[in-house]
């Protein structure tokens, strides 16, 4: 009898704490999911980027070249989600946490982006002649271009707080 009232007497303590640990830790807003998801997929863009030149898929000027291309448009984005966290961390009532709901189209929009840019330049460093550097960095200019604007509005649209009279 001892045993059993002895469970009984552990598992509220157990639920206490399972729940206790449960309230501290709270679930990303869309928001903020977007913001890594996007900077994550960057950085990784350039990192994939020196791996392929260190790895001699890239000669000097072309991975000069590239990262000309990468860089403004991760600083682009980056600056953008950068200013969002630091504007919830100094005015966390001014920025609200769980605005909208992100569409599935937004999803797509941001993964597709990555995975396009992702396999344009894994085909030139991998198999040069499929994809040479000059059909690269068409192919990525019309992606950052087409895709450019419509990710500058997400982000725009995301990450842009609203005054107090419904302006940015």
């Amino acid at each position: 009898m001892t045993t059993s009232s002895t469970r009984t007497m552990a598992q509220p303590m157990a639920k206490t704490e399972t729940t206790t640990q449960a309230s501290q830790s709270t679930p990303l807003s869309p928001r903020t999911r977007i913001a890594r998801q996007i900077l994550f997929y960057h950085f990784l863009l350039i990192a994939v980027s020196c791996v392929f030149y260190i790895l001699r898929g890239f000669d000097i000027e072309e991975f000069t070249s590239l990262m000309g291309i990468l860089a403004p448009v991760t600083a682009l984005y980056g600056g953008a989600v950068f200013r969002f966290i630091g504007r919830s961390i100094t005015e966390p009532t001014q920025v609200p946490q769980n605005g909208a709901p992100i569409s599935s189209l937004v999803k797509w929009l941001v993964n597709g982006h990555f995975i396009i840019v992702l396999t344009l330049i894994s085909l030139k460093a991998l198999a040069p002649n499929i994809l040479n550097f000059q059909d690269m960095t068409m192919f990525l200019t019309f992606v950052e271009s087409a895709l450019g604007i419509y990710m500058g509005n997400i982000i725009l649209a995301l990450f842009e707080g609203k005054g107090e009279n419904g302006r940015a």
